[in-house]
């Protein structure tokens, strides 16, 4: 990892410090959005793999509530705080930049009431504990006005004259922060570390996700972006029209949706009688099956015979139960 030339990160930090620090951050979004593409799944990602240029360190978003990547909520309209950290693995991380994308129609990120200006969102971090000065600081809230996406950007040097970095072996917190929930849809929403999508001002390059090892530096092995979910609505498997029991008309609502244009049920985990995943006309005849020829009840959560639950697969059939109002 070590070379004799200034690592990129420390060139724009140098140059940060000077009154030109708008010219120093567009050098420095340029160097740091090269990096790998993003192909997240769910929210734990691999984001560097089999490259010189990779580190065994992972970026990690986590929930102040339950200290966890991924918070289940019941309510709206409360404020939930997260906490940014660096699993540091790798022996003299100096600095760092990357970006945090939220939805700003479920999310709104909150400005940050830390009474020093130098610190920002770092307030009260393992970032801010090492920092000696000068150190640099980036952290902002972006988004229409920078010409950005909706986000959080910062970029962090512990200092421009001293030996410092960060502990290894830990979980290094690198900022806090506030979110005011509104409507989680069903699906829940994703808080995710981005590379290129999170601008600090207009036509600049996006930033990127970049750590800078003494006089190296690269890209995170892994991202394990936060998210948010909703607990899963319990429902009546096969009551398509929502009126607390199994009856002819959901197979009829059913065969109407399907095949005329009828409208569509609130919950397609209900109108899934057979529970296979997949909406198709064997569920409408076995509601009929069901009504009029002495077959089983719809099982539900795994088990024989019917009743209220939520579905045992949860959203990974690809059906979701957006509304239901009969458990």
């Amino acid at each position: 990892m070590k070379s004799q030339k200034t690592p990129p990160l420390f060139q724009f930090a140098c140059a940060a410090a000077s009154p030109c620090r708008g010219l120093s951050l567009i050098l420095l979004l340029v160097i740091a959005g090269i990096g790998a593409p993003l192909c997240a799944q769910d929210n734990v990602e691999t984001f560097c793999e089999g490259d010189n240029a990779c580190l065994p360190d992972s970026l990690v978003f986590r929930w102040d509530e339950n200290n966890e990547a991924v918070l289940v909520l019941d309510s709206v309209g409360q404020d939930l705080s997260a906490t940014v950290f660096l699993d540091t693995r790798s022996e003299g991380v100096t600095s760092w930049s990357y970006g945090l994308r939220h939805d700003p129609a479920v999310l709104t990120l909150l400005a940050d009431d830390c009474t020093d200006d130098r610190e920002g969102f770092i307030c009260g971090t393992d970032a801010a504990a090492r920092a000696v000065e000068p150190f640099y600081n980036y952290s902002e809230v972006v988004g229409s006005e920078q010409g950005s996406e909706v986000g959080f950007i910062s970029a962090v040097v512990l200092s421009f004259v001293a030996p410092v970095h960060l502990e290894t072996e830990r979980f290094n917190s690198l900022a806090r922060l506030t979110y005011r929930v509104g409507e989680i849809p069903p699906g829940g929403t994703l808080v995710r570390f981005v590379a290129d999508e999170l601008r600090p001002i207009p036509d600049s390059p996006a930033v990127g996700i970049q750590i800078e090892v003494e006089f190296g530096g690269g890209a995170p092995s892994t991202l394990v972006h936060g998210k948010l979910e909703v607990p899963f609505i319990n429902f009546f498997r096969g009551d398509v029209n929502d009126s607390g029991a199994l009856e002819v008309t959901d197979a009829i609502n059913f065969l109407s949706w399907m095949f005329l244009g009828g409208p569509a049920p609130g919950c397609m985990d209900a109108a899934d009688a057979d529970n296979n995943g997949v909406l198709g006309l064997s569920d409408g005849i076995n509601i009929l099956t069901f009504l009029f020829g002495g077959g089983d009840a719809p099982p539900m959560d795994g088990t024989l015979g019917s009743g209220c639950g939520p579905d045992p697969e949860g959203d990974d059939d690809g059906l979701l139960c957006e509304s239901y109002s009969n458990c």
